[in-house]
């Protein structure tokens, strides 16, 4: 949902069902953190979740695995991205919104979406 007196500026349709996504910063050096959380929406190009972690900061670059499942065989895609909003809210928690710029390939084929 817009906020009041802004434009939206999505390209892209967001999808409101929860999944799950791994964070993790792409400079390791710089800030420690490797969190698993559920996302509050999302979109092809872009997550959104709510963290209590204070390391966030805007235009820090991440690595993000999303879908991101534990279960023995999945195949969970990193793709580097990163933090372009943070929203503070209640109790301490922040909303953080991710956009995704590129997926990485491990492999030497890559894959198309």
């Amino acid at each position: 949902m817009p906020r009041l007196g802004t434009e939206e500026r999505r390209r892209k349709g967001r999808l409101k069902l929860s999944r799950v996504v791994r964070v993790r910063p792409s400079e390791p050096g710089l800030t420690e953190f490797d969190e698993i959380l559920p996302t509050q929406n999302a979109a092809q190009d872009s997550v959104y979740f709510v963290s209590r972690n204070k390391k966030y900061k805007a235009g820090l670059r991440v690595f993000v695995t999303y879908p991101y499942s534990e279960t023995p065989g999945s195949i969970n895609q990193e793709s580097l991205g990163k933090v372009v909003r943070i929203d503070e809210l209640d109790h301490g928690r922040r909303g953080i919104a991710v956009q995704i710029l590129m997926p990485l390939y491990l492999g030497a084929k890559e894959t198309l979406r």
